[in-house]
């Protein structure tokens, strides 16, 4: 199991939602709290409207207990930078393009566009 460490960018499940905070759960092994004041720079009303059990979040570590289990995250610290590390691009092959719809539809839009 990978120890935590403040700064690390994780992805966890959000496995239970209380009114002012989460709990998630890492994949590595630890639980992480996320509280109603690191979700975002904005005011929030009601925090269970933004987070709700079965959420996937990537968050920033800013804290770690003792015995490196526990954590406490945060998603208004995460950069723009750290937001594009967790986003995984996909390329998709260009034989597994289909434009047939396209190529069926482009003359009927063409002759509406004349008429």
């Amino acid at each position: 199991m990978k120890q935590p460490s403040v700064g690390d960018i994780a992805t966890g499940t959000v496995v239970k939602v209380y009114p002012t905070y989460a709990i998630l759960l890492f994949d590595e092994g630890w639980t992480g709290l996320l509280h109603i004041s690191e979700l975002s720079h904005n005011f929030i009303h009601n925090f269970t409207s933004f987070v709700t059990a079965g959420s996937i979040y990537s968050v920033k570590v800013i804290a770690v207990n003792e015995d490196a289990t526990n954590v406490r995250v945060s998603l208004k610290a995460m950069t723009a930078q750290d937001k594009r590390k967790t986003f995984k691009h996909k390329r998709i092959p260009e034989e597994e393009i289909d434009f047939s719809a396209l190529e069926k539809q482009l003359p009927l839009w063409i002759e509406a566009e004349n008429a």
